[in-house]
């Protein structure tokens, strides 16, 4: 029997990953997925959005609701995946869980600590499950790099250094977007960089207990010198301007699933990057400290001319570099020994280096991942947590946050420029 399952939230991560992948489109899903999974139903509170989504999966007669428990009622399955937006998470898992389903949650699990104390509560009053959908747990280099640390390649840890350092088109998209918006997204620290914290956290096998940080924003900002128009559809410099959105890209999938859908609740999804809407930071720099006396610092940027990340580990016996460029493991003891690992990304063109196929088919049960890289709900909150602690620590100039501080309420946005 086929396991079912309902998508909450049809933008591009639920379509183009999840649904796709389930039903095993070429580049998106292992043939194997098909077999094992049907799609039951689509959530969105914009209809028109949905059922675009519906005929893109050539299944236009698929059950198309606004609501996890209508689409329960109309159509049940076993499993929930909410790939709405991040300020959302809260009440679609809630809701999904009460309506019986085990849920998948695109990261990060919330917006705050608070919240997800109420959906870890939720999930032991049903007796439901709940898994996260930190796909960098399953990229080809992470699970190494934790196998090595936590059997003691370099000793106890003691330093971490780490970034994200992001382009114009991937940094900057998250301006186009409702991202840019705090109260949506509580920051690209909580929305992006949960993946480096989870890493961070799940490598080391440590919790945070207090940040200090600072951050600005000082490149998305109103450029009236430009000349640009609102957005980039109805914009004079479209041909010219680096941070240009193109919605007929990808056979224009994303004109079909935003613009034309734009009349239901009025989201445009190439609004321009530079504006004063933004309540986002697009620079930021931590100071964290781990449990078991690790220190760790971080940096995100989201306007470089090239992206890359990075992890250094240094410990008592030696240290691990994993980043993103070739090689991407190395590791280097005191006896002046260097170890190289690097691995090629796999999945072909299947989403993040084949990441996505590894985390739908952990789901299914089927091989290819290591019970390790499973995200349960208390390992995800470490990673919100480490945000939340920042933006209050830099809603307060930098005045160091302890982990008991937080879980109680939303953070505050970051001063504005």
């Amino acid at each position: 029997m086929k396991t079912r399952f309902i998508i909450a939230g049809t933008g591009n991560r639920g379509l183009g990953c999840f649904a796709k992948g389930l039903l095993s489109w070429p580049t998106k899903g292992l043939p194997e997925f098909a077999e094992r999974a049907e799609l039951a139903a689509l959530v969105d509170t914009n209809l028109a959005r949905g059922r675009a989504c519906a005929r893109e999966l050539k299944l236009p007669d698929l059950p198309v609701c606004r609501g996890v428990a209508e689409a329960q009622k109309a159509a049940p399955a076993e499993w929930c995946i909410v790939t709405t937006p991040d300020f959302t998470h809260r009440d679609v898992v809630v809701e999904a869980l009460q309506s019986g389903l085990n849920v998948l949650v695109d990261k990060p699990l919330a917006t705050s600590a608070w919240e997800c104390d109420q959906i870890i509560q939720a999930m032991q009053r049903t007796g439901r499950q709940i898994i996260v959908g930190h796909n960098a747990r399953y990229g080809a280099w992470s699970l190494k790099a934790a196998r090595l640390v936590r059997d003691g390649a370099i000793g106890k840890v003691l330093h971490v250094e780490a970034a994200e350092v992001l382009d114009y088109s991937h940094g900057g998209d998250y301006f186009h977007r409702w991202h840019s918006d705090f109260s949506r997204s509580a920051g690209l620290l909580t929305h992006k960089c949960c993946h480096q914290f989870d890493l961070m956290c799940w490598i080391l096998d440590d919790d945070p207990v207090a940040v200090s940080a600072w951050g600005g924003r000082s490149f998305y900002r109103e450029r009236p010198d430009l000349n640009h128009g609102p957005r980039c559809t109805e914009c004079d410099i479209a041909d010219e301007c680096p941070h240009f959105y193109d919605m007929d890209r990808w056979d224009g999938v994303h004109r079909r699933i935003y613009k034309d859908a734009e009349g239901e609740d009025g989201y445009i999804r190439d609004l321009c990057v530079f504006s004063d809407r933004h309540t986002v930071n697009d620079q930021e720099t931590l100071n964290i400290t781990f449990s078991k006396g690790a220190l760790a610092s971080f940096t995100n940027v989201t306007f470089a001319p090239r992206e890359y990340s990075y992890f250094y580990f240094t410990g008592t016996r030696g240290r691990l570099e994993m980043q993103s460029r070739k090689p991407n493991l190395r590791l280097f003891s005191h006896d002046g020994n260097v170890e190289e690992f690097s691995a090629e990304r796999e999945g072909g063109e299947n989403g993040h280096g084949g990441a996505d196929v590894k985390l739908i088919a952990d789901i299914l049960g089927l091989p290819g991942s290591d019970p390790l890289q499973r995200a349960h709900p208390s390992e995800a909150r470490r990673a919100v947590l480490i945000a939340d602690l920042a933006n209050r620590s830099i809603a307060d100039g930098g005045r160091p946050v302890r982990a008991d501080q937080a879980g109680k309420d939303f953070p505050p946005a970051p001063p504005q420029p």
